[in-house]
């Protein structure tokens, strides 16, 4: 891992004790996620909180003073608080996905990103879902992204686990077997 990303995710640990402590792990993700839209909204709020030149407190300030404007409650308000004075908030996205990883651990569930040639239809999702469940036991929420360098068919990643069912997997699969013999 990265280091940004081992910083995210320790984070996003002690963010997720506190919150499991309190029984509120699913609020304090949705707080978050609120958060972090409205960050990435407001560009004036994303430069102020990720500049190093600007004091610790002054950003700390700014954090809790958006954090009240989207709802947040006590606990995300003093974790964003900290974050900002910290100087980590450019590792808010990471620490929000290092969360929703804890979150999704103790639901038993996990996220598949999907990437398709087409939108998928409402059956064939299920089917996926379905398929996904059984081959790793958890359910499984699916993430679909519509891209069009494929050529057909899909990829779907789940942590390290992919099914390439692509078009383009299949040849270069075939590819292999050719120049093998």
């Amino acid at each position: 891992m990265r280091a940004r990303e081992l910083t995210a995710r320790r984070y996003a640990k002690a963010l997720h004790l506190i919150a499991r402590e309190s029984g509120a792990t699913t609020a304090v993700g949705e707080e978050l996620q609120r958060f972090l839209e409205a960050v990435d909204d407001l560009a004036e709020a994303h430069d102020v909180l990720t500049r190093p030149w600007i004091k610790g407190g002054d950003r700390r300030a700014i954090a809790l003073a958006l954090a009240d404007k989207v709802g947040c409650g006590k606990t995300v308000r003093d974790f964003v608080g900290l974050v900002a004075e910290r100087g980590r908030m450019d590792h808010l996205t990471e620490i929000m996905a290092a969360y929703r990883a804890f979150l999704d651990d103790d639901l038993g569930q996990a996220r598949a990103e999907v990437r398709t040639a087409v939108p998928l239809g409402d059956q064939e999702k299920r089917e996926l879902g379905r398929r996904l469940e059984g081959a790793l036991g958890k359910r499984i929420l699916l993430e679909e992204r519509v891209d069009p360098t494929l050529l057909g068919g899909f990829v779907a990643q789940v942590g390290s686990f992919i099914v390439d069912g692509s078009l383009d997997g299949q040849l270069g699969r075939m590819r292999e077997r050719l120049a093998r013999g």
